[in-house]
């Protein structure tokens, strides 16, 4: 989607953080931009600094609440002509190893981190593809989404996010509608300060940094921002934000590549495997790379 000007976003946890970033820099690419979130504060004042920069509405949802999203998207049917880029970014930061959450914890993370965006594409992606118009979707998962960090059931949720729009991808791949999955590192967002898990959960955070000095040290959410516009504009599948990631990764997929049985195996089950597993925009993004190169 090059020309974005004119047409219309929606972004779930757009009030602050990432989905502030990302809303600032479709702001500036001329395109109507909706905010949601469940703070009344932090929505008015994320609608008072990108009206400054553009058209600009807040609206209170929590992702969580399927009736709302619909009704929400009823009316943008209405006063938009619908939506046209959906930025599924709400989420909450929660590290408590598996040993110490509780089944209520699990529900909250999952519910919110993954439902939710799942929730989000369930209720746009039929009308996009009904308007017969180019679209695109954005749901920001994490680092944690391609690395086992620490924090189980965050993790659980951001593989989950990576896994299913690897899987939407293929599912669009000759539809209008294109897909792209955040992976950012630390950002300096206050998730943080987000809304509390049930129960009376034990503070975490990786090594001896404390979470609030991670975040202050990390980069800026419009950095991500542009980084997501430009996914857009060029339909990019990936979106990675640290260059420092670059050895992790290739750490993790050498350890999987590693674990792959050695033997020949049967190319007649070869074949089966790769009709049934296949999927074509790892090709594409290969070759868009070599072509890059």
């Amino acid at each position: 989607m090059r020309d974005l000007a004119g047409k219309t976003a929606f972004i779930t946890g757009g009030d602050s953080g990432i989905g502030l970033g990302v809303a600032q820099s479709l702001c500036h690419a001329g395109m109507n931009v909706i905010i949601c979130g469940v703070v009344p504060e932090t929505l008015q004042s994320a609608q008072r600094e990108l009206a400054r920069i553009g058209k600009a509405e807040a609206i209170e949802l929590d992702v969580r609440d399927r009736e709302a999203f619909a009704a929400l998207a009823d009316r943008l049917d209405r006063g938009y002509g619908g939506v046209d880029v959906l930025v599924n970014n709400a989420g909450v930061g929660f590290l408590a190893p598996v040993a110490e959450a509780t089944f209520e914890q699990w529900d909250w993370v999952l519910d919110i981190n993954l439902t939710g965006v799942f929730n989000g594409i369930r209720t746009f992606l039929p009308r996009m593809l009904a308007s017969g118009r180019p679209g695109h979707i954005v749901s920001t998962a994490s680092i944690g989404g391609l690395l086992g960090t620490p924090g189980a059931l965050y993790v659980a949720a951001k593989f989950g996010v990576v896994g299913l729009m690897e899987a939407l991808a293929a599912e669009l791949w000759d539809t209008p509608v294109n897909v792209s999955v955040l992976t950012p590192g630390i950002v300096r967002t206050n998730i943080h300060k987000g809304p509390p898990p049930p129960g009376e959960p034990r503070p975490h955070a990786p090594g001896a940094t404390a979470e609030a000095d991670l975040h202050e040290t990390a980069i800026q959410p419009r950095e991500v921002g542009e980084r997501v516009l430009q996914a857009i504009r060029e339909e990019r599948l990936y979106v990675l934000t640290h260059a420092e990631h670059r050895e992790l990764l290739a750490r993790r997929f050498d350890a999987i590549l590693a674990s792959v049985p050695t033997d020949q195996g049967d190319p007649r089950r070869a074949a089966v495997e790769r009709t049934v597993l296949a999927n074509p925009i790892y090709d594409e993004i290969l070759t868009a790379a070599e072509a890059r190169q």
